[in-house]
């Protein structure tokens, strides 16, 4: 098992927040589904730290213990492929 620190940065104008909430678009929601691709099995993120609803972030630090091996490259470029354009998509 390893465990990987990504630095996130995001404008939250469209999330209910970081954390997850039925029936909102969260933060921590997009970021798991898109490492999740990228690692082929789910992903649960632990965060330092929590936004509200609208708040941005700037060196939001996250981290999650995966099994698959890819490069630091990989998962930087494979989750910001999944992850939405803008903050409305």
């Amino acid at each position: 098992m390893t465990r990987i620190a990504l630095g996130l940065e995001y404008d939250g104008a469209a999330f209910c927040g970081w954390q997850i909430q039925d029936g909102a678009r969260s933060v921590q929601a997009c970021v798991e589904q898109a490492l999740s691709r990228v690692a082929d099995h789910p992903v649960r993120v632990t965060c330092a730290g929590r936004t509200d609803t609208g708040v941005h972030a700037l060196g939001q630090v996250i981290h999650f213990d995966t099994e698959a091996g890819r490069s630091a490259r990989a998962w930087v470029f494979g989750a910001n492929t999944y992850l939405p354009l803008t903050s409305t998509a």
